[in-house]
């Protein structure tokens, strides 16, 4: 099966919004989630995961895994996007029917812990998904969030080969580079702390090159030590071909005596061998930019980029 791009919805289309992790903490907000996904100017067709709470879930496995693939067989929408991460998407895998979200082709975007649904869709069904803000993101008025916004719209409504993050983010684009070179590969990733789960299972890929794309949010260094290390230590490390570091958002050490989440990341992964470029605006934070996984891309670690597509 030949790894293929998603496609891409027009404005005006109509989107399936779902649950497939955790509910709102307040129920109330969700007709401003809808309108902020409207925002985008797209229509949106609500799931039933988006009312339902158990417990810190979204509804059973069965209720969540129904919405995910009713959304990819819905003839009436042309992309799924997300109500929010939180935890238990990776309850739902085993449920899904890869072949049938492989052929629907459609576009599907969230973050954190979606990080569990994107990276098998990379495996198991060879479709590229976006790494992107969900709906309470855009919900909240903050700066930044409007940046955000329209970061998402270029994805959403514009192809993405050949497109440099250096031009994308504009003023908000202050990476570093930290170990220089060229690397090449598909982008897989995300979350850290989900990703890192995922190792040992049969939803992490092994047949390719590829740039490593990490970001997290509330966990100390020594824990994305712990999650890193694991990547590390695992099969798929030969693999690694670069690494492109997103926002650690309040990943503070909680001591003054102790090294910050840049310093040990950094301690990390420069034995590597290969280039590391750091500080991406992606992620938990704001402004907070989309970014492909599985699409192949260039890491650029001498001018400080990552430009999108194998012909850059």
């Amino acid at each position: 099966m030949t790894m293929k791009l998603p496609k891409l919805p027009k404005p005006g289309d109509t989107i399936s919004l779902i649950a497939p992790a955790s509910p709102l903490p307040d129920q109330g907000k969700l007709p401003e989630c809808i309108a902020a996904i409207e925002s985008l100017g797209l229509k949106v067709k609500p799931h039933p995961t988006l009312e339902i709470r158990r417990d810190y879930l979204a509804g059973t496995p069965e209720e969540r895994a129904k919405d995910i693939m009713t959304a990819f067989k819905d003839p009436d929408t042309t992309a799924i996007l997300c109500l929010r991460g939180g935890f238990g998407t990776a309850h739902v895998l085993p449920l899904l029917d890869w072949d049938v979200i492989a052929r629907s082709g459609k576009l599907f975007s969230g973050f954190s812990d979606l990080t569990a649904l994107m990276t098998p869709m990379f495996s198991q069904s060879k479709l590229i998904s976006l790494h992107a803000p969900t709906a309470t993101f855009f919900a909240k008025e903050k700066e930044g969030v409007e940046a955000s916004r329209n970061g998402l719209k270029r994805f959403l409504f514009e192809p993405w080969e050949g497109l440099s993050y250096r031009e994308l983010c504009g003023d908000d684009f202050k990476a570093k580079v930290i170990v220089e070179g060229t690397a090449r590969g598909r982008i897989l990733g995300g979350n850290a702390a989900v990703f890192a789960s995922l190792f040992g299972s049969q939803w992490i890929p092994t047949d390719e090159k590829f740039i490593l794309f990490l970001e997290d949010i509330g966990e100390k260094p020594y824990r994305l030590d712990r999650y890193v290390t694991q990547i590390l230590q695992s099969n798929l490390a030969d693999r690694i071909s670069g690494v492109a570091l997103g926002q650690f958002t309040d990943c503070a050490p909680g001591s003054e005596d102790r090294d910050d989440a840049d310093t040990v990341l950094t301690r990390l992964l420069k034995p590597l061998g290969v280039p590391v470029l750091a500080g991406l605006p992606i992620g938990h934070d704001y402004p907070s930019f989309p970014i492909p996984i599985g699409m192949e891309a260039v890491l650029d670690g001498k001018n400080g980029d990552l430009i999108l597509g194998a012909g850059a």
